[in-house]
């Protein structure tokens, strides 16, 4: 939980999560939607990825990404339980 929630810290990355919620994408695109260089999307995507929070689909050879809806839920259920919801 604290990977997640450590992960969740970062403007950046919950601009990212953001833009992934509506539709999976790559890197580059990412890096031209937010004006940060691809190595700096590549390291936040790196991190979320880490934490469980996106997910990786290669397509030919590019990678997209993706938030992992199903992860993100569980960790809102864990956060309702921890505050006694």
């Amino acid at each position: 939980m604290a990977i997640r929630l450590k992960a969740l810290a970062d403007p950046n990355r919950l601009l990212i999560l953001r833009l992934l919620s509506v539709k999976k994408e790559y890197g580059a695109k990412l890096a031209e939607y937010i004006g940060l260089t691809t190595a700096t999307i590549s390291h936040h995507l790196d991190i979320l990825k880490k934490a469980g929070l996106v997910k990786e689909e290669k397509i030919g050879t590019i990678k997209y990404f993706a938030v992992d809806k199903e992860q993100i839920t569980e960790m809102m259920q864990s956060l309702q339980h921890l505050i006694g919801k």
